[in-house]
């Protein structure tokens, strides 16, 4: 009996196995590598020793080493393309399932390990992090490994297996269901080489958890209290935790002093303050995770799973609930430890906050909380599954339907999410975007400053057009001297293109961005996921009209004379990537003054159809016009200076598609001229 169910496990186990994969690969290069992908490529990319260097003495890295040598023998046999990088985190993150699946097994029944696998193969957050290039996929992998083997070395150490003992007050066509295992002591169990393994591996899982990432050891005083309430007595048992306990810290030992140590150097936070507010965000993160849905359906969704985690507790008072311990189990109190297990990491990390408010810097680092959520929601399902069809059995209704209600509404909460993870509001960061708007639009003899400096890993990674690149600063202060290395830059380029992220540390006052804009006009801005980029025109007097400009000549009342410009021919409506909702065009303006002008002028460009303006040029406080009023140009006979004037024409995102005319004029004169057709799309 027990076989067949075996077999039928594993195909189950199989074919979820093959979902997660799918999902794991599907839109695998979607989303651009962001800053700390980059990173990963550019550590693994390095000497073994600069890697062992940098990661025991969190110098210029703050995490361990481990992931960043599996990355670079991964990338050494495959190389390190994007699709490359995450696949080796796709492969982590798969074989969690079958490890979710034998913890499940082990502590309860065959129909919570698949149900549980399945909600872990469908997950939003583990599904995001199976898909990046970073250590959060081998750390919950390990992480789980880790209580797995020890659990599989206390039923080898107990040497009792008893026959399940069906549970008479459940439906009948519920198997295999039985009562729950009494508490088990082990204190006359013996030590043998057979079991032994079990703790080697449970040590050297631990190990590998630990230089992965440091949070997957809070799993291991989880482990230790629940030991201490599951089996008081069992002071062999205890025993050899500590010495297993005392090894794992041994072999951690050199890295766990240099992280205390630079855990010092932030300032203490505290662990009262906001509580509510920081587990609301981490249980709606794993739960929903980058999903731009509406922020109710996000409470509702958030709101499902964690009332399906507390059934796990609750017993209704008219009906008996539903017995789902496995009685093959030789585990004392399954719903305790999965409990600990969750529970324990933001215990301690809330601990840690009064000695660096950064310990919840990202909800990622707390991925090894996830299993157990999803796993305290399998049995809160099975458990209000089996009460339901207690009431049905009782009322004379079909069973088996009511039966699977909740794994349904639990299973269409977990995948609602999964679609948007796939969307441009999901990204973090649009590296490659960025880089591929500058390759377009950048030329030779532009330049291209990445602030801060330690972002161009990214932008380096994608970057394959012209222009040089620049990296100035890695922080800036008030009182730090920009005029000379920015003037260096800027040399006689007649572009200047300032892409920076991460601002918030390194120049949280824009300082890099305020002294471009107070000395030459902006060109145009975009604001892709995570990013900043503008173009400023150092080069916005010239001598001559450039050859790539449609000459015109177009005289305005006030002296103002227009004689060339550069526009797109085609443009989109709207625009999600890079100034959402709507597109933009972009429009260059070759003034030429033909005698002094008495007062300054305003040029605008709108997009003109039948129906009237589709779209109008945006207003900058620094384009040219202002840097530089006509008030102040030079209008001798003998002078030919030519002013470039940038200009966005902001479309409206329900333009229909079609050809429009791009129109010039300037405030107060009724004069407009059409300079081109545009096609919108």
């Amino acid at each position: 009996m027990y076989a067949g169910m075996n077999k039928k496990l594993s195909w189950f186990l199989l074919i979820i196995i093959l979902i997660a994969f799918a999902l794991r690969l599907h839109n695998l290069t979607y989303h651009s590598l962001w800053f700390d992908e980059a990173i990963s490529i550019h550590w693994a990319r390095q000497t073994v020793p600069r890697i062992l260097e940098v990661g025991f003495t969190l110098v210029e890295d703050r995490l361990p080493p481990l992931y960043y040598l599996t990355l670079k023998g991964w990338g050494g046999l495959f190389g390190f393309s994007e699709t490359s990088v995450r696949s080796l985190s796709v492969i982590w993150g798969v074989l969690l399932i079958p490890v979710v699946t034998g913890i499940a097994t082990l502590l309860f029944n065959r129909r919570v390990a698949v149900f549980a696998a399945l909600l872990v193969a469908l997950n939003p957050f583990l599904i995001w992090y199976s898909q990046e290039a970073r250590m959060y996929a081998p750390a919950v992998f390990f992480s789980t490994l880790t209580v797995w083997t020890w659990l599989w070395f206390i039923k080898i150490t107990s040497g009792q297996n008893r026959e399940p003992v069906a549970d008479q007050h459940s439906p009948s066509f519920i198997t295999h269901q039985t009562v729950e295992t009494p508490p088990f002591t082990i204190h006359n169990s013996q030590f043998t080489i057979h079991n032994s393994q079990f703790i080697i591996l449970f040590i050297l899982f631990a190990v590998l958890g630990l230089y992965t990432h440091l949070y997957t050891g809070f799993l291991l005083p989880a482990l230790g209290l629940w030991l201490m309430i599951s089996y008081p007595r069992a002071w062999r048992l205890w025993l050899i935790f500590a010495v297993s306990g005392l090894a794992v810290s041994a072999a951690f030992a050199p890295l766990a002093l240099t992280i205390w140590r630079f855990s010092g150097e932030a300032a203490p936070g505290d662990p009262l303050n906001h509580l509510g507010q920081r587990t609301w965000w981490l249980l709606q993160s794993f739960i929903v995770w980058k999903a731009p849905l509406s922020p109710a359906l996000q409470i509702v969704i958030s709101g499902i799973v964690i009332l399906f985690a507390i059934l796990a507790y609750l017993k209704p008072k008219n009906y008996r609930q539903l017995q789902i311990t496995n009685g093959k189990s030789e585990i004392a109190n399954p719903r305790l430890l999965i409990t600990f297990l969750f529970v324990t990491p933001f215990v301690i990390a809330n601990l840690l906050l009064v000695r660096n408010h950064l310990t919840f810097f990202g909800e990622r680092y707390f991925i090894v909380m996830i299993p157990w959520l999803l796993l305290l929601a399998a049995i809160g399902t099975e458990n209000l599954g089996g009460w339901l069809g207690q009431v049905a059995k009782t009322r004379g209704r079909g069973l088996r339907a009511i039966l699977y209600l909740p794994h349904v509404v639990l299973l269409l909460a977990t995948i609602l999410p999964l679609p948007g993870q796939w969307s441009i509001p999901a990204a973090k960061e649009a590296w490659r975007q960025s880089a591929a708007y500058l390759t377009t639009h950048a030329k030779a003899n532009h330049g291209i400053l990445i602030h801060p400096d330690w972002v161009r890993y990214p932008f380096q990674f994608y970057f394959q057009g012209p222009g040089q690149t620049y990296a100035a600063f890695s922080t800036v202060t008030p009182g730090t001297s920009l005029d000379g290395p920015l003037q260096g830059v800027v040399g006689e380029h007649p572009v200047i293109w300032l892409i920076q992220s991460h601002l918030d540390g390194p120049d949280p006052q824009r300082l890099v961005e305020q002294w471009f804009a107070a000395r030459y006009p902006l060109a145009t801005e975009l604001y892709p996921p995570g990013i900043t980029l503008k173009g400023f025109v150092p080069g916005y007097r010239l001598d001559h009209l450039p050859p790539e400009a449609t000459p015109v000549d177009l005289q305005f009342e006030n002296g103002l004379r227009l004689i060339g410009y550069q526009a797109e021919t085609s443009v989109s409506a709207a625009d999600e990537l890079f100034h959402p909702p709507s597109g933009w065009l972009h429009v260059i303006l070759y003034w030429r003054a033909d005698h002094p002008l008495a007062q300054n002028a305003a040029p605008f460009v709108h997009l003109v159809g039948p129906e009237g303006i589709w779209g109008a040029s945006l207003e900058r406080p620094n384009d040219a016009l202002k840097l530089y009023p006509p008030t102040q140009w030079p209008s001798t006979p003998g002078s030919q200076q030519v002013i470039r004037h940038d200009v966005d024409v902001n479309l409206n995102p329900a333009t229909p598609p079609g050809r429009y005319q791009l129109a010039v004029g300037l405030d107060g004169s009724e004069t407009r001229y059409i300079l081109a057709r545009v096609e919108v799309q």
